[in-house]
């Protein structure tokens, strides 16, 4: 009687085959993959010769498009592997500095000295801005009684239209009605603008800027136009003093060891949260809010940190500051008090 199962060396042909066109399609699928370290590679090189970000993304894909018809794949990972040893090289090379042509509203670090109840804060901040980009430079040296530090905000300012990206401050208020403001921040050169890939790729050092709310929110409010929320913290004193002393302290630390701002290790949120934390009974855990600050204030909201009884999208109404300073008549002398003239 025949065999009636099939000869597996008949089968040989069928799978040869299959091979033969599985190896393109890999070959293809590898290529492909090649293109993201290829990108950030020559991205993280523009960034350390000048060259804008979406024209080194620009040059990365062109090239990987053409030497995925001119090189064969071993000379592709070749090149691949060069030019990621080469950002790698630069990138881990490259240390951070204080002595760079600073633009002028970052060029000077404050610098506080604290002795016993008063704080002294050097080089702190009060431009008098007539656009976003024409100013008159005001550094102030001043003395703050930290026994009289009675109310903390979180200033959350959206980027535009955004209801997830944002940039976030602090404001301490003391009973003379004087409220210094503190920002993290990235630090850029003259010519030099902040962007998520330079602050990825070590571009930027970081920077804690001291200075008033008519400087810090009036820029922001009266010349970019950009909506702000003031939210009044429901925490103690103590918890304020030692949160402003844990800021001074970090800012002095900048001074004598400059460090790069980092896109989501370092940024402004993320460097806040790690400072509330080391002083905080019940640290913020990292979450959504935190990695996209634009809602911030519903996360304070719900932990029952700020000081309202109304719900949150009445809260968020009422606490949203830029309406109110852009209505206000004589912002000369009370930019802090208009700030705060429609809280309920």
């Amino acid at each position: 009687m025949a065999d009636q199962h099939s000869n597996p060396i008949s089968t040989l042909p069928h799978f040869s085959m299959k091979l033969e066109l599985a190896r393109p399609i890999s070959s293809l699928l590898l290529r492909i993959a090649l293109q993201l370290p290829l990108l950030v590679a020559v991205v993280l090189i523009g960034q350390f010769v000048g060259i804008p970000s979406g024209v080194s993304a620009l040059i990365a894909v062109v090239g990987w498009i053409a030497c995925i018809w001119l090189l064969s794949l071993r000379k592709l990972l070749g090149l691949a592997a060069i030019l990621v040893a080469i950002s790698a090289i630069v990138y881990f090379f490259h240390q951070p500095s204080n002595d760079r042509d600073w633009r002028p509203e970052v060029a000077r670090l404050p610098r506080s000295i604290i002795e016993g109840d008063t704080l002294r804060v050097e080089n702190l901040r009060d431009f008098r801005w007539d656009s976003q980009t024409e100013f008159e430079e005001r550094w102030l040296q001043t003395v703050y009684d930290l026994r009289t530090l009675e109310q903390l905000d979180a200033i959350v300012v959206p980027f535009g239209d955004s209801d997830l990206a944002a940039h976030v401050m602090l404001s301490f208020g003391f009973a003379d009605g004087r409220h210094l403001a503190v920002s993290i921040e990235a630090r850029a050169e003259m010519g030099e603008t902040y962007s998520l890939i330079g602050g990825a790729a070590r571009q930027l050092e970081l920077f804690y800027l001291f200075g008033t709310e008519a400087d810090l929110l009036g820029l922001r409010i009266l010349h970019r136009g950009d909506r702000v929320y003031s939210f009044p913290l429901d925490v103690d004193a103590g918890f304020a003093k030692e949160l402003l002393l844990e800021l001074s302290e970090a800012a002095n630390q900048l001074n004598e060891r400059p460090k790069f701002y980092a896109t989501l290790r370092h940024n402004c949120t993320t460097s806040l949260l790690r400072h509330v934390n080391r002083i905080s009974d019940q640290p913020l855990a990292f979450s959504r809010e935190i990695l996209f600050p634009a809602q911030l204030g519903k996360l304070l909201h719900q932990l029952d940190l700020i000081e309202t009884d109304l719900d949150w999208p009445e809260a968020k109404e009422a606490f949203r500051v830029d309406e109110t300073i852009r209505s206000a008549k004589d912002l000369t002398t009370a930019f802090s008090d208009a700030l705060r003239s429609s809280r309920p």
